[in-house]
């Protein structure tokens, strides 16, 4: 089923991709179609297109891949005829998405571009990063949590913090008081791994007890978490390279591309009209660097990779 998912989601991202030009009136040679649909064709290269786009396809199911892809585009081509006979190519709403797909592309090109030659991490910056995370690989523990959220006034939130500072109250009171007010209140156990965790908070729960309550809050919305057990699972670095690896080369690339917009700000010139001048330059937002195309992680591995990622 998630399979399925993903190849309908490249299927229907062609969608927009077929629409930001015109038809080739050349047709495809034999060897190149893979299906008619009415005038139009399904060629081979489209489908290798969605297939080199969906990841981790087990060798086995590839065949059968193929001509799930083939399906898929040849209701997109269906839809895509209908949508051109009824001119809606032209219409304000479509004409706009089609542009802002094709700057999108274009965008994301250029940054590829820019970020794709990396120097491949040393092997003493690999092991720096593991000695200075060491809750995360060291000291790796798979977590049993409580996680309550709630969004309040800084007054609310700050009497909370009181409330649970005293030792006096439980969650359990704190959240009958927090409904008692009409604050609505979110959460529920859940057993996650140390990367699974927002990074800001990993190294407080590392430290505590199973029991202790830790608060965090960020611009009127808060969370209380307790830490109801914990068991040490630790990754050795041999295990850790390949996401630490992976880490750094993604941070350098989002470096490159910062770097490459701020460059490129500095040499154009651009002026804010009307509601949008503003005193003050603005900081240049770089696209996000895409990452070449590989075989889609583990569970675990992902679980990893996005603990890591938290780590700018």
């Amino acid at each position: 089923m998630n399979k399925l998912k993903t190849i309908s989601a490249v299927v229907l991202s062609t969608l927009v991709l077929g629409a930001c030009g015109d038809r080739p009136p050349e047709k495809k040679a034999a060897s190149q179609v893979a299906a008619k649909v009415n005038d139009g064709e399904i060629s081979v290269h489209q489908i290798n297109f969605v297939l080199q786009r969906t990841p981790n396809i087990p060798a086995a199911k590839a065949e059968a891949a193929k001509h799930q892809v083939l399906e898929s585009l040849i209701d997109q081509e269906l839809a895509v005829q209908q949508a051109l006979e009824a001119k809606l190519e032209r219409t304000p709403n479509v004409m706009q998405a089609i542009e802002g797909a094709r700057r999108d592309i274009l965008a994301r090109a250029f940054i590829e571009q820019k970020v794709a030659k990396q120097t491949k991490p040393s092997i003493d910056e690999i092991r720096k990063f593991y000695n200075d995370h060491p809750e995360l690989f060291a000291n790796r523990k798979i977590y049993r949590i409580e996680e309550i959220a709630f969004a309040a006034s800084q007054d609310i939130i700050d009497g909370v913090k009181a409330q649970l500072g005293t030792g006096k109250s439980s969650v359990a009171e704190v959240v009958t008081g927090l409904k008692e007010k009409g604050i609505q209140v979110a959460g529920g156990v859940s057993v996650k791994a140390a990367e699974q965790l927002a990074l800001e908070l990993l190294p407080r729960l590392s430290q505590v007890k199973d029991g202790q309550v830790q608060m965090i809050e960020n611009q009127g919305r808060a969370a209380l978490i307790t830490v109801l057990a914990s068991k040490s699972e630790p990754m050795d670095e041999v295990k850790a390279q390949p996401f630490i690896e992976n880490f750094i080369n993604n941070k350098q690339k989002s470096e490159a591309a910062r770097s490459a917009m701020k460059e490129l700000r500095e040499k154009a010139k651009i002026e804010y009209v009307g509601e949008f001048v503003r005193s003050e330059p603005a900081v240049a937002a770089a696209p996000a660097a895409a990452e070449p195309e590989k075989a889609a992680p583990s569970a675990t591995e992902a679980a990893v990779i996005k603990g890591i990622a938290g780590l700018k």
